[in-house]
């Protein structure tokens, strides 16, 4: 279209081929191939003068509007592309988007104002692309990730550690190792068969502790407003006790006994244009969440 355009403006092949950058060999086969297409002559040609047909005149008016649309959308997306907005859609697993992600969100939208944000907090296994979601949060699945279709990056690094209240510590004292645990109050985090024993990483390498039956609840959430009230202590996720520790609200117990460090990735759809919105929401996760970590 742009080529028939430029040949009927200057009235010349080789003209319209200097304008567009093309030979004139090229600019002849692109008309011919189009008239072959359409079954009609857009040209009458001499060896002087290229001059439109009434088809060609015809082809040329609708062409405008159509190039004239086609700029448009290109501009469009263009700036759609560089700029990110629009609505965006992200699912993460209970705790870490209790605790760290939905904290973190507020500072994102106020960097860009243009998007919208959509935040799913759930352990259920989601399917991002028949449930149209951006971006889904998952601990430790960028290492088992089979699908090719999705892409993984790292944000974070949780693990497990002991703390327990200053009001707890001042009553009934600080457990000097593992085995001294077991004479004291404890709050621990059981669902299902996850939780009842956790490797830890310790001054003699890596031992298995086994929680003890004492007072146990299912919710992360729970165990950390628990060991709040100074009734024992807990095995809790860095992240959820990371600004209580801060505070002095909670100390950190058995310091050289944690478990090893589980990645949390953000994993989203693998497209050749990943779109703006989520290259810099999975950009901010990762400068924002490093500064905690």
């Amino acid at each position: 279209m742009r080529v028939v355009g430029e040949v009927a403006r200057l009235g010349s092949f080789t003209a319209a081929g200097r304008e567009l950058k093309l030979s004139t060999p090229s600019i002849s086969r692109l008309v011919g191939e189009l008239e072959a297409d359409l079954g009609v002559r857009l040209f009458n040609r001499t060896t002087r003068h290229v001059a439109l047909t009434d088809a060609g005149e015809q082809f040329l008016r609708r062409s405008a509007t159509i190039l004239e649309e086609v700029d448009m959308l290109r501009e469009e997306t263009r700036q759609r592309h560089s700029r990110p907005q629009g609505k965006l859609r992200v699912t993460s697993v209970n705790a870490f988007g209790n605790e760290v992600l939905a904290p973190a969100i507020p500072g994102f939208l106020e960097r860009y104002p243009d998007i919208k944000m959509e935040l799913d907090i759930s352990n259920r296994q989601v399917d991002l692309v028949e449930e149209h979601f951006d971006v889904a949060i998952r601990v430790g699945a960028g290492g088992r990730l089979q699908d090719t279709s999705m892409a993984a990056r790292r944000i974070y690094a949780q693990k497990l550690i002991f703390v327990a209240s200053p009001q707890y510590c001042h009553r009934h004292g600080r457990p000097r190792d593992l085995d001294d645990l077991k004479n004291h109050r404890t709050i621990m985090q059981i669902s299902g068969n996850w939780g009842r024993v956790h490797p830890l990483s310790g001054p003699d390498g890596v031992v298995e502790y086994r929680s003890p039956d004492g007072f146990v609840v299912s919710s992360p959430i729970a165990v950390h407003n628990a060991v709040l009230t100074g009734y024992g202590c807990a095995l809790v996720n860095n992240f959820t006790v990371a600004d209580d520790i801060a505070a002095g609200r909670l100390k950190r117990l058995l310091p050289e006994y944690e478990t090893p460090e589980h990645p949390i990735y953000a994993l989203y759809p693998h497209r050749r244009q990943t779109p703006a919105k989520v290259r810099v929401f999975i950009d901010y996760l990762v400068e924002t969440l490093d500064q905690e970590n």
